[in-house]
This record gives structure tokens, sequence and C-alpha cells, in this order.
């Protein structure tokens, strides 16, 4: 009866030094060598994208790996989480991305011109919907710097699917589904917050072959005379642009309603800012002018997008 129960015991030692084996992820390392370098890429891909957008300088930190399952990441106890489905279009798969409130309100503040040298005022309450479409545009930015983490062991693109906060667990495979969770910690001054990325066992599993080695290099050196050859046709590519000195959106009745003839008022001015597309996609800011008796297109600068979406919804 003592050697059983010795025997039992050793046992559950072994067996609860397992489970702590694959909660710290060190299964993940051992299984797939390369992960964890891939996930530390992505954490120097959203610091060069997160680059100046403050004076805090905002750095992302790649903590570690766990193990553990869908339904962990969807408790009553994480009601300060925002959750969010990304697609990975080339794995055929969904990931999923959690941020919590101190990251969301840490990136606020930074991009809405902050410094971090406060900590944000935290109550609690709900998110509005500003902070939540905000918190979007980070997810959208940690999206991107997947795809280039990624992108020398098994190259995707990555796209979110829904809208954060309305997460269905069985797309990761059902809320007891096996998952990895790569942790993540944004700092900009005295701010930060924690993010967490889940992907699937079964996801991982099927990319082992990816993951289980180094990408091989490259090979060969190029041709100097062929990279000038493109390099010189692809500054010669002509490309097509319009000035729109006014963008006003119209309702269906109202165009219905235009006459052969009819004058349309403009609210801008020959001050005005003028917004140069190219492709159907905003490119450079320009004011107009005149030389030698023709109009003319001074350029100002290029269009930041991320600004313009801040613009688009403080003013609404």
């Amino acid at each position: 009866m003592i050697g059983a129960g010795a025997a039992n015991s050793r046992t559950e030692v072994h067996r609860d030094a397992l489970a702590a084996i694959y909660r710290c992820g060190a299964a993940y390392g051992q299984r797939l060598p390369m992960l964890p370098t891939a996930l530390e890429r992505v954490a120097a891909a959203c610091t060069e994208n997160l680059k100046g957008l403050s004076t805090a300088q905002p750095r992302v930190t790649y903590l570690g790996l766990e193990s553990g399952k869908a339904s962990e990441l969807f408790g009553a106890e994480r009601k300060e989480w925002l959750t969010g489905l990304l697609h990975a279009l080339a794995w055929d798969a969904h990931v999923l991305v959690c941020v919590n409130y101190d990251l969301i309100y840490t990136y606020v503040d930074i991009a809405l011109g902050g410094d971090g040298s406060q900590q944000p005022f935290i109550e609690p309450r709900p998110l509005s919907r500003i902070e939540t479409r905000i918190a979007q545009t980070f997810v959208a930015r940690f999206a991107a710097a997947l795809k280039i983490g990624f992108e020398p062991y098994a190259a995707t693109l990555f796209a979110l699917d829904g809208d954060m906060g309305s997460v269905n667990p069985d797309r990761l495979g059902g809320p007891h589904a096996p998952v990895a969770i790569a942790r993540y910690r944004l700092e900009a001054g005295q701010c930060s917050g924690e993010l967490q990325l889940a992907i699937p066992d079964a996801v991982l599993t099927a990319l082992k072959p990816a993951f289980a080695r180094p990408p091989l290099g490259r090979t060969g050196t190029a041709d100097p005379g062929w990279s000038q050859k493109i390099r010189g046709e692809i500054n010669r590519t002509q490309l097509t642009m319009h000035a729109v000195l006014e963008d006003r959106p119209r309702t269906l009745a109202e165009v219905a309603s235009f006459r052969v003839g009819q004058i349309l008022p403009l609210e801008a001015t020959a001050r005005s800012p003028i917004r140069i597309d190219c492709n159907g996609e905003p490119l450079l800011w320009g004011e107009v002018g005149q030389s030698n008796g023709v109009y003319t297109l001074r350029v100002q600068g290029f269009v930041d997008r991320e600004q313009e979406f801040m613009n688009d919804i403080l003013s609404g």
C-alpha cells in the first residue's frame, strides 16, 4: 500500500510538472522553435509602426508564450478587456487579439497628442464608441506587424473580422480548444497596457513545418544590371492624379434633382487645401496657384491617413 501511494504521488508530481510546462509555453518552444522568434519580430515591427506617433516613444515588448484554453479569454473576470478576431487569410484560420483597458487608454492618450507623462484617469465604466474605434486602429497596426513578423516563416495577411467586442469562441475551435497565448506590453512614458494574441493549437500544428526550422537564406547574388533596368522601368511608370477641391457627400435624391446648367456652390476657397488622389487613394495635400498664365498645384505634404481618421472621429 505504501509503495502504491508513493507511485501515485510521483505520478501526480510528474503530471503537475508537465502541466506547468504547457502553461508556461515551453512545449511550444520545443515543438516550434522559430515561433518565439516570429513573435519577437511582431513586437519590433509594431514598435517601428508606432514610431513618430508621440514624443513618448511608444514601445511594444514581447513578454512570453503561455498555453491555455479559449474559454479563459472570455471569462467574467476579463470585463476590462476588449477582444477582436483577425482572419489569417493564407492560414484559413482566425486568431484572437485581446487588449486591456490600460492599453486602450495609453494608446488613446498618445494618438491624440499626449506624451505619456501622466497616467490616464481610469474610472469603472464601459468603453465609449470613440475609444473602441481608436482601439480598433491600434489592432489594425498590430495586424500589420503580425504580417511582418510571420512573413519569413508562414506569410499571410491579417484582417479584422467583425466588430471589436463581439467574438464567437467557436471561430477558435470552441471554448475548450487549446490555444497558445503570446503576451505583449505597450509602454509610453508613464503609461502601459497589455495585449494578448491567442493562436489555436490546431493552427500551429498545421504550421509546424514552417516554424520547426529557420527560414532558408537567400541564395545567389542580385544582377546589378537587371536591378537597374527594373528600377528604371518603375521610375518611368505613368500615373494619373486627380486634384479634389471639395468632396461633399450627397443623397441620391439630391443627385436626381440636378438640372443641366445648374450651378453648384462650393464652400472651398482659393486658400483651401486641395487633396491629390492617385488610383482613388488620397496621396498628397497641395495649394492652388498660377504660373505663366496657367493654374498650378504646389505640394504641401503627404496625407497622414491615421491623422485623417482621428479628425473624422473627433469631428463626428
